[in-house]
């Protein structure tokens, strides 16, 4: 899978920190296990929800996505306002934790496999 169809199907679609030709190197933990669940045949890029920007679907999912996303994710510490203490209002999660709280809102995920990917 090349680095184009990643940022393809996870990074431009889904999050607001991607930037064309900025930094295509690296990639949030979310990505990383979506990315994963796509080689194991898990998700299928061709079958991604429509983005929804909706709060609600990420609070659903955040004390497990945080646990077993966040709580390992190299940027968390310093760049991601969605953890910190006092977030801003409009702080959002990664792309990654977005597309994954998606796919188990719409049961196309579930707990138990994102378990064993990350």
């Amino acid at each position: 899978m090349s680095k184009l169809d990643f940022i393809d199907y996870i990074c431009r679609p889904y999050c607001m920190f991607f930037r064309e030709g900025e930094k295509e190197e690296m990639a949030c933990r979310g990505a990383q296990v979506a990315q994963l669940l796509v080689a194991s045949g898990k998700i299928d890029p061709g079958r991604l929800p429509v983005f929804e920007k909706d709060p609600a679907v990420w609070q659903r999912h955040d004390l497990f996505l945080g646990i077993h996303l966040c709580g390992v994710c190299e940027y968390r510490a310093e760049d991601c306002e969605y953890r910190f203490d006092d977030p801003p209002e409009d702080a959002e999660p990664c792309g990654g934790f977005i597309l994954l709280a998606l796919l188990m809102e719409t049961n196309r995920l579930d707990e138990q496999v994102l378990e064993t990917a990350t």
